[in-house]
């Protein structure tokens, strides 16, 4: 008898799905530190500090002084460094130790009467020839204004350092030498009277005080003043100034510090 047929295989069984994975947990959110009384303490420190800060710097804007360069210019031996010490003296700048110095140096020299110029001409030559060679600088301040004066040179070898001592001022003040023979030299043609007053308007010097100086030796006349003042004030105003508006004329002693 034929042997019987084998049974069929069982069909297979499906793979088992993988099981899913978990979610990741979501990331917690840090709870936001709150602020501890010391931080507050620095940042309320911080603060004012800032607020004082700026309220000095409010300050010293509001207390800033307008600043003002004056140029001494004009001839040789008009007196310009000793007005341009005189100032200084008188502003308080310099003390009487150092003036009383200055005067036995003066005396040493037989030039009792330059001691006030020493405070402005500084060097050895200077002093020994009674020339400024190099423009000066001295500094002095009021209640409303700080200022520069600069004691330019009146030699006319020395004109280049004139010139960059103009170049850097407000107002030049023009010294003029009353004493007779001393005026007409200096505004003769060729006198750096004349010269210095064309350079600074050239430089763009436009506000000038002409200086009478040494009006003492003159008595204080005033038909020397008047002379004088007749004679360049038209020179002036070929310069360009307007004689009128921006030029002031004053009768002064240097060295006494009159007016």
């Amino acid at each position: 008898a034929p042997a019987p047929a084998p049974a069929p295989a069982p069909a297979p069984k499906p793979a088992p799905k993988p099981a899913p994975k978990p979610a990741a947990p979501k990331p917690k959110k840090l709870a936001e530190p709150e602020t501890s009384k010391l931080d507050e303490t620095l940042a309320k420190l911080a603060a004012e500090e800032e607020a004082e800060i700026a309220a000095i710097t409010d300050a010293d804007l509001k207390a800033e002084k307008e600043h003002l360069n004056i140029v001494f210019i004009g001839h040789v031996d008009a007196g310009k460094s000793t007005i341009g010490g005189q100032i200084l003296f008188l502003a308080g700048m310099v003390d009487e130790r150092t003036i009383q110095k200055y005067e036995r140096e003066a005396k040493d020299k037989n030039r009792e009467s330059w001691y006030m110029a020493y405070i402005m001409d500084v060097n050895e030559e200077e002093r020994a020839k009674g020339k400024t060679v190099e423009t000066a600088r001295g500094f002095f301040e009021t209640d409303k204004r700080r200022y520069t004066v600069l004691d330019a040179p009146g030699h006319k070898n020395y004109v280049p350092s004139m010139i960059s001592g103009a170049a850097q001022a407000d107002v030049a003040v023009l010294v003029i030498a009353a004493r007779k023979g001393e005026f007409e030299t200096g505004f003769e043609r060729g006198g750096q009277t004349r010269e210095h007053a064309q350079l600074a308007k050239t430089l763009g010097v436009s506000k000038l005080v002409v200086v009478v100086n040494k009006m003492d030796t003159q008595g204080w006349g005033e038909e020397r003043f008047d002379e004088i003042v007749n004679k360049i004030t038209p020179f002036l105003k070929q310069c360009g100034y307007n004689t009128k508006k921006d030029v002031t004329f004053i009768p002064i002693s240097g060295l006494s510090g009159a007016n």
